[in-house]
C-alpha cells in the first residue's frame, strides 16, 4: 500500500475518534497490534471422513464379483403408526446400525436401507461395492449387535448355465451326473454342482498317449503338442519324434507285435481320453468334457503295438516343463499329466525319477491301474507319488475288469459291467470322442469304451478345476483333497464286501473336492492405517493372514492394482508401505498369500491420500456493540477439492457460511472479547484449524472493523494502529503544556 494512501486512512481514523476516546493508553494500543499477529497453529480436529478399505478374501482364487446387498434381520420390527408398517422407521433402523457399527469400527462400510421384507427384515445397500468374502465378513461384524438377529449376503442366483446342453450329455454321459436326486447315478462324479464354482479354466493337462484327431468337439481346446516315438515299429504308421502330436492311427496287422497277435483297427485312444478331459462343451453337439474350459496337451508316447518307458518318461519330463535332450522346451506346462496306460511289473528306476522330477516341478501324475482285473496294479501306477485310479461302474461297484491293491488311490467311472453288481439300465460306458477311421484317420465320431483308462481322465479333469482355483496347489495336496473328500464304496458291492483289498479311498466327488480345497484354503485379509491418509506419509499395509491343516505361510506378495506408480517396499513381506505422492490419489493394492501346501489367498485394500486444505490468516477484529462484523476466511486446497469451513464456539448471534467462508454478526453484543475456531475440510480431511479473537467494545470506545480473506470492514492495520499512537503521544503532550500556562 501507498504511503500517501495509508495516511489517508490514519487520517479518516482519527476524525471518527472523539477527544473524550484519548483515554486509549498505550499499553491497549499494543494488544491491539499483538491481537493482529498469527496465531499458533491449534489442535486437528478428528477426520469428518474415514475412506480406508479393508478386505478380506477367504479361500480360493476364484473370480471375484463386487456385491452390495445384504438381509439384516433385527431382534425387533421396526416402529409401526397405528398397526401400519413404516417404512421410514425401518431405515432408521438400518441407519442407527450403521452408525454403531461404525462406532465400533470407523472403517467399517456404510449402509443405507434399500426394502423391507418383513418389519423386522429388511435388505440393506453397502455404500461401495465388495468382494463376496469382504461382504460375508460384514454380515458377521453385523452380527455382533446386540439388536441383530442375523445377517446374510442377499444372494444372486443365475440359471445353471454350467450345466452343459451338448446332446449326449443328459443322454449318455452317465458318468458326469450326481449321485443325489434328480440324477441319481451312484457311481457319477457329481460334477454339475462343481461346474458352477470351476470349470478347469487356466489348467493344462497333458494327455500321453496314442496323440490326437482335431476333433470338431475338441480343437478349440487342444495346445500343439509332441511326439515322442522312437521307436521303428510303432512308426510304422506314420509320425515320429518331433511334429504336434496328431494320431496317425495304432492299428496293426495280423503277427506285426508278436508271433500270434492278431490284427487291431486303431483305437483313437488319446482323442477318446482328450474328450472326457476337456471336450468343448455346450456348443450343441456331442457331449461335453470334465474340465470343459482347460486345454489338452497332446503328447504321443504309444502307437501300434504300445510305446516305451524311456519315451513316456521323456514325454512325462517335456509335458512339466523340464528339458528334454535335443527336444525344444514345451513352452505350456502341464499342471496335471494323464496316463491312461500301464504295463507289467513293478514301477522301474526310470518311471520313479521321472515321475519325482515332475512332481518336483509341481505337476499331479493320475495313473490307470490297469485292466487284467487282478489285485495288483500296473506300473507306473505303482510308482511312489502318483494318483492311481481304478474303476467303477454305472451303479458304483468296482468294475469286473479293474485292477485294485496296494497304491490304489481312488476310483472314477470306468463303465462295464461291475464285479457283482450287473444290473444296470441304458448306457454304461463312457462317451467322449473319437475318430470313425478303422485305420488311417476318417470322420470325427462319438464312441463309448471301458477302461481304467476311462477312469483315469475323469480325477486328471476333477484336478484340473482344483488346480484352476489353486493354481500353485502342491501335488501332495491335490491328492489328499481327492481322497478326503470321496464317496464311500457303495453298500453291497465288491469293494464294501471285501475290506482287506485295497480298492483306493472310494469313489471320485468333484463337488465334494472343491468344497473340501475351500476348507483347507488360507484366510487372507489387508489393511492400512485408519482414514485417509496423508499426502508425503509412510503408508504402511498390513497382511492377517490364518492357514489351516498344520501348514505355514510360504510366500507373500504384494502388488499395485491402480493409482499412480509407486514403490512397494517389503512387497514380499507380511508389511509392505510406500510413500504417498504429494498430491492426493485413490490407490488400490493386492495381497497374495501361498501357504505350505501350495495353496494361495488374495486380500485387496484400498485407500485414498489427500492434502490437507491450508486456511489463511485472519486477522482478529473488534466491533462497536450493536454494530455489524462481518469478514471472509478463505482457504487453498491441492487437489482442489471444494472447501467446507467448520465453526466451533460461534459467539451467540453470529454465523459462519459453510460453503462460502462469511462470518456475519449482526447487532454484535454484549461488550467483551470473543474466541472461536474455524476448521477448512476438503470433504476427506481437516486442515489446520484457526482460532478468531473478536473483541466487542462499547459505543463509543476506539474501534475499527476489519477482515481477514478480503472481508469488508475490520480491525486496524498495523500503520493505523502507530498513526494513532503517535496522535495520542502529541494529544498527551500538548495538553500538558497548556495545563502548565493555565
Amino acid at each position: 500500500m501507498k504511503k500517501g494512501t495509508q495516511m489517508t486512512k490514519i487520517k479518516k481514523s482519527i476524525r471518527r475518534i472523539k477527544i473524550s476516546s484519548f483515554a486509549l493508553t498505550l499499553a491497549a494500543i499494543s494488544a491491539l497490534a499483538a491481537a493482529q499477529l498469527p496465531k499458533s497453529p491449534g489442535t486437528v480436529l478428528p477426520l469428518l471422513k474415514k475412506t480406508s478399505q479393508n478386505s478380506a478374501f477367504a479361500g480360493p482364487l476364484q473370480t471375484e464379483r463386487s456385491f452390495n446387498r445384504l438381509i439384516i434381520k433385527f431382534k425387533q420390527a421396526a416402529a409401526t403408526r397405528a398397526g401400519v408398517f413404516d417404512a421410514r422407521a425401518a431405515g432408521n433402523h438400518v441407519a442407527t446400525l450403521s452408525a454403531s457399527t461404525k462406532a465400533r469400527n470407523s472403517d467399517a462400510t456404510g449402509m443405507s436401507h434399500l426394502k423391507s421384507i418383513t418389519p423386522q427384515t429388511h435388505v440393506a445397500l453397502t455404500d461401495k461395492n465388495l468382494s463376496r468374502a469382504e461382504l460375508f465378513a460384514l454380515t458377521k461384524q453385523l452380527e455382533q449387535d446386540p439388536l441383530v438377529e442375523y445377517a446374510e449376503i442377499d444372494e444372486l442366483a443365475y440359471p445353471q448355465v454350467t450345466t452343459p446342453t451338448d446332446p449326449a450329455y443328459a443322454l449318455q454321459q452317465w458318468h458326469y451326473q450326481s449321485h443325489l436326486a434328480p440324477s441319481s447315478v451312484v457311481g457319477g462324479a457329481n460334477l454339475p454342482l462343481a461346474w458352477d464354482k470351476s470349470t478347469g479354466t487356466g489348467v493344462v493337462v497333458a494327455v500321453i498317449d496314442t496323440g490326437y484327431r482335431p476333433h470338431v468337439d475338441l480343437a478349440a481346446n487342444l495346445l500343439p503338442g509332441y511326439d515322442f516315438i522312437t521307436g521303428a515299429t510303432q512308426q510304422t504308421n506314420g509320425g515320429g519324434l518331433g511334429g504336434t502330436g496328431l494320431d496317425f492311427g495304432d492299428y496293426e496287422t495280423a503277427n506285426q507285435c508278436g508271433p500270434g497277435e492278431l490284427a487291431a483297427n486303431s483305437s483313437w485312444h488319446g482323442t477318446h481320453v482328450a474328450g472326457t478331459i476337456a471336450a468343448v462343451s455346450n456348443n450343441g453337439i456331442g457331449g461335453a468334457g470334465v474340465a470343459f474350459n482347460a486345454k489338452v496337451l497332446p503328447v504321443r508316447v504309444l502307437g501300434p503295438c504300445g510305446g516305451f518307458s524311456s519315451d513316456i518318461a521323456a514325454g512325462m519330463r517335456w509335458a512339466a516343463g523340464l528339458s528334454v535332450s535335443g527336444v525344444t522346451n514345451n513352452p505350456n506346462k502341464a499342471k496335471v499329466l494323464n496316463m491312461s496306460l500301464g504295463g507289467s511289473g513293478a514301477c522301474g528306476v526310470t518311471y520313479q525319477n521321472a515321475v519325482n522330477d515332475v512332481r518336483a516341478a509341481g505337476s499331479v501324475v493320475v495313473v490307470a491301474t490297469g485292466n487284467d482285473g487282478i489285485g495288483t496294479i500296473s506300473s507306473p501306477a505303482n510308482c511312489t507319488g502318483v494318483i492311481a485310479v481304478t474303476a467303477h461302474t454305472k451303479s458304483g461297484d468296482n468294475a469286473g475288469y479293474a485292477n485294485v491293491g496296494t497304491g490304489t488311490t481312488l476310483s472314477a467311472p470306468g463303465g462295464g459291467q461291475g464285479a457283482i453288481n450287473n444290473a444296470q439300465t441304458g448306457s454304461i460306458y463312457v462317451y467322449s470322442t473319437l475318430n470313425a477311421g478303422t485305420t488311417a484317420p476318417g470322420a470325427d465320431s462319438y464312441a463309448g469304451y471301458q477302461g481304467t483308462s476311462m477312469a483315469t481322465p475323469h480325477v486328471a479333469g476333477v484336478a484340473a478345476l482344483l488346480a484352476s482355483l489353486q493354481p500353485t496347489i502342491s501335488p501332495d495336496t491335490l491328492a489328499s483333497v481327492l481322497t478326503n473328500s470321496v464317496r464311500a464304496h457303495p453298500a453291497g458291492t465288491y469293494c464294501a464286501l471285501n475290506p482287506l483289498v485295497n480298492c483306493g479311498a472310494g469313489l471320485l466327488d468333484a463337488n465334494a473336492a472343491i468344497d473340501r480345497l475351500n476348507t483347507l484354503s488360507p484366510t487372507v485379509s489387508a489393511s492400512h492405517g485408519a482414514g485417509v491418509e496423508q499426502t508425503g506419509a509412510t503408508i504402511h499395509l498390513t497382511s492377517y493372514t490364518t492357514v489351516s491343516g498344520g501348514n505355514s505361510i510360504a510366500s507373500y506378495h504384494w502388488t499395485q492394482l491402480s493409482g499412480p506408480s509407486v514403490t512397494l517396499a517389503g512387497s514380499t513381506t507380511s508389511s509392505a508401505s510406500f510413500v504417498a505422492p504429494s498430491v492426493g490419489n485413490v490407490f488400490s493394492f493386492k495381497l497374495e498369500v501361498t501357504d505350505t501346501a501350495g495353496l494361495a489367498a488374495s486380500g485387496q485394500v484400498g485407500l485414498t491420500s489427500n492434502t490437507a486444505p491450508v486456511l489463511a490468516p485472519i486477522t482478529s477484529p473488534s466491533v462497536v456493540q450493536g454494530q455489524s462484523l462481518s469478514f471472509t476466511a478463505s482457504a487453498t486446497d491441492v487437489e482442489s477439492n471444494p472447501i467446507v469451513y467448520v465453526p466451533t464456539g460461534l459467539p451467540s448471534g453470529s454465523s459462519l457460511n459453510s460453503a462460502t467462508g462469511v462470518f456475519t454478526w449482526n447487532n454484535a453484543g454484549p461488550v467483551g472479547n470473543y474466541s472461536f475456531t474455524i476448521t477448512p475440510n476438503d470433504g476427506m480431511v481437516n486442515g489446520t484449524p484457526q482460532t478468531v479473537s473478536v473483541s466487542v467494545t462499547a459505543s463509543g470506545s476506539a474501534v475499527a472493523s476489519a477482515g481477514g480473506g478480503g472481508g469488508g470492514g475490520g480491525a486496524m492495520s498495523a500503520w493505523e494502529l502507530l498513526g494513532l499512537a503517535v496522535l495520542l503521544a502529541v494529544s498527551v503532550t500538548t495538553a500538558r503544556r497548556r495545563a502548565a500556562k493555565q
